[in-house]
């Protein structure tokens, strides 16, 4: 009897040590490696999976903003490329909250989740809210990396051909320039 007793502890001890928060974090980075090497192979639901639980075991772990803020956005890229905008919507709302509440912030990094939150609500008709989000992303654009600029000035350029006629059309000119600039 006390020999099932004390395995039952050391397994509990070996369970909860598993679950330290520097274990959690191994854990959660192994799960994003695995993410972003099924998105390469194009494997979205695979790479679904994996970033989900690299979230969660980031949230577990009660990681630093910044890098719970990478494991929404990345989730929220993923939820996007499989079509699921409103899901991904959601996402980047989290990950655009948590990025302006870090200390210190990261300009580039609300750049990109601002940029894609206004690209989850494009594909959502949303353009309206949308817009005042890419509007106030205008003056971080230029810091971003070169293919996050391009991907930019392609949303900048969707919003622009749907602003045009409208009562909107001074702002969707301003993004058409911004984005030409963006190169």
């Amino acid at each position: 009897m006390k020999i099932h007793t004390i395995s039952l502890l050391c397994a509990a001890a070996l369970l909860s040590a598993c679950s330290t928060p520097a274990a959690l974090l191994t854990a959660s980075n192994e799960q994003h490696d695995a993410c972003n090497n099924a998105e390469l192979k194009g494997q979205l639901a695979e790479a679904d999976l994996a970033c989900t639980q690299a979230l969660r075991t980031a949230e577990q772990a009660n990681a630093a903003p910044e890098l719970l803020s990478q494991r929404q956005y990345n989730l929220g890229r993923i939820k996007r490329l499989e079509g699921k905008n409103a899901e991904a919507e959601q996402l980047y709302r989290q990950a655009l909250a948590t990025e302006e509440a870090a200390q210190p912030r990261s300009d580039t990094r609300i750049g990109r989740r601002t940029v894609e939150l206004a690209s989850a609500l494009a594909a959502q008709g949303k353009w309206q809210e949308g817009s005042n989000y890419l509007e106030r992303a205008l003056p971080l654009l230029p810091n971003l990396s070169p293919p996050s600029r391009t991907y930019s000035a392609d949303v900048l350029r969707q919003y622009a051909k749907q602003l045009q006629g409208g009562p909107q059309a001074a702002l969707g000119k301003r993004f058409e320039v911004v984005a030409a600039n963006l190169k």
